[in-house]
């Protein structure tokens, strides 16, 4: 053990908040891992439950362990946890992960294979299976299909082609050493700016086509609150803007991007969030000139039908088909 404690080869990054109640099996998926030498970083981003007596119990049984309150002036948010814990980590490969979801007991063991294996590649990325626990008992409900990469990585991840979680790569530590990482002012779709920033540099990735991480659902987040999606229009503009700016003349990834932007749109006019779907609309608007001439057209009569129904305040998707390109 004392030599893990002094190097470890990995380091996993877990921002929590309020998770007392779920955080131990993760933690508890973690030392099971056939792969030990790895240093496990749990930064607290002001939690009000038990999670620190929890966490002190874990502290002191594994000195590979680690918890740290993150710093009052940090702003508030899993991204800056992810970014303190990375200044505190030590391990030449990372991984992030969350405070709810699970690891297979060889999922540090084959992508540190994998990696040492394959030094051309920056990092590696594996399938997934969503859970959920009924009635006290863990059901797997969704297992991913195998991984399959065209010629441009970046174009696959942004269109959806090839899902790559925030819980799902590991990563060579060297990668991040001259980038920015997460984003601290950004509150939704934190792994999308992200992942897409550092993949649109770095597509070197290396595929493991197994189930190696099991990710909890129907649990409340940031962008599910109560079960029900809630969107944080700024930030998930901003994320989706960047996105444009970054490949302005590829056709695919400015029609998907403004169709996801629409999607959002529809949604707020659902629940009458009128002022917010209005600025999605607007970002919409902004690329008309990036769209093809049936898709101008085609926006152009979302953009009056979204007007009529905001006038006749109508807000249920009954006539969606009236919204989209």
């Amino acid at each position: 053990m004392e030599t893990y404690l002094n190097k470890p080869l990995v380091s996993i990054i877990i921002p929590t908040y309020n998770r007392a109640s779920l955080i131990e099996e993760t933690l508890n998926s973690i030392i099971d891992q056939t792969f030990q030498n790895w240093e496990c970083l749990v930064i607290d981003d002001g939690s009000t439950d038990t999670t620190e007596e929890v966490m002190k119990k874990y502290v002191c049984a594994d000195k590979r362990i680690h918890y740290y309150s993150k710093p009052v002036d940090l702003l508030r948010g899993g991204n800056a946890a992810r970014n303190y814990g990375f200044k505190m980590s030590r391990g030449e490969y990372i991984h992030w992960f969350d405070s709810d979801d699970l690891m297979d007991k060889y999922n540090l063991d084959k992508k540190v294979l994998y990696l040492n294996s394959n030094m051309n590649c920056d990092y590696c990325i594996c399938k997934v299976a969503n859970f959920e626990v009924i009635n006290g008992k863990e059901v797997t409900y969704l297992k991913q299909e195998d991984l399959k990469i065209s010629k441009d990585l970046y174009e696959d991840y942004v269109l959806g082609k090839i899902s790559i979680l925030n819980v799902t790569p590991m990563w060579r530590r060297k990668i991040f050493n001259s980038e920015e990482l997460y984003d601290e002012k950004i509150f939704q779709l934190q792994d999308l700016d992200f992942y897409s920033r550092i993949i649109f540099k770095n597509k070197s990735v290396g595929i493991i086509n197994e189930t190696l991480i099991y990710v909890r659902r129907n649990n409340d987040s940031i962008s599910t609150q109560n079960k029900t999606t809630d969107i944080k229009v700024n930030s998930f503009l901003e994320v989706k803007r960047r996105i444009i700016e970054r490949t302005p003349h590829n056709k695919k990834i400015i029609h998907y991007t403004v169709n996801t932007v629409l999607w959002a749109m529809r949604w707020n006019m659902a629940v009458r969030r009128y002022h917010d779907a209005r600025i999605c609309l607007y970002f919409c608007l902004s690329h008309l000139n990036k769209l093809s001439p049936g898709k101008k057209l085609n926006l152009l009569k979302v953009s009056f039908f979204f007007f009529l129904f905001k006038k006749l305040g109508k807000g249920d998707t009954k006539f969606k088909f009236l919204l989209k390109l």
